[in-house]
């Protein structure tokens, strides 16, 4: 998903999507667009892209065309590096270990929410099976939304 810059403001906030589901990932862009206009999506498959795109390595270089997130949506089932990896490697390396990070998975288990918590995400969250439960749950992230001066040397 393309960022359009705000007209007061050079970039607008940036969540990064991390998603290996195709339809989960249309579907959570849609329902941030709809929910928190203000915010801009990008979007990376593995926790391999995700931790690329946070030290703005390879194709992620360019922070204009990739700025550094105010917000992660991980998803714990991913290709290569397991969400609880992610959160791991985000814990041990600083700056990024400031970054709040919101788990979104179809894992329920309570097992998985407290290792999460444990690792360092600020929130867990079921995908529901049905849009309009997601969209209300997405609704609820408008705290999560507002502008932070978070980590502005990698801006």
């Amino acid at each position: 998903m393309k960022c359009v810059p705000k007209q007061s403001s050079q970039h607008k906030e940036t969540v990064l999507i991390v998603e290996d589901e195709p339809d989960d990932l249309r579907f959570a862009q849609s329902v941030i667009a709809a929910t928190c206009p203000e915010l801009c999506t990008k979007c990376v498959t593995s926790g391999e892209q995700m931790i690329s795109y946070l030290k703005g390595e390879n194709q992620y270089s360019h922070r204009d065309d990739f700025p550094y997130p105010m917000l992660i949506l991980l998803d714990l089932r991913l290709p290569g590096i397991h969400g609880f990896d992610v959160l791991r490697w985000l814990q041990k390396n600083p700056p990024h270990n400031a970054l709040p990070v919101i788990v979104l998975t179809v894992s329920g288990e309570a097992q998985s929410a407290q290792y999460s918590y444990y690792l360092g995400a600020r929130s867990f969250l079921t995908k529901p099976l049905n849009g309009s439960e997601f969209k209300e749950m997405m609704a609820k992230l408008q705290d999560w939304c507002k502008p932070k001066p978070l980590l502005s040397e990698y801006r």
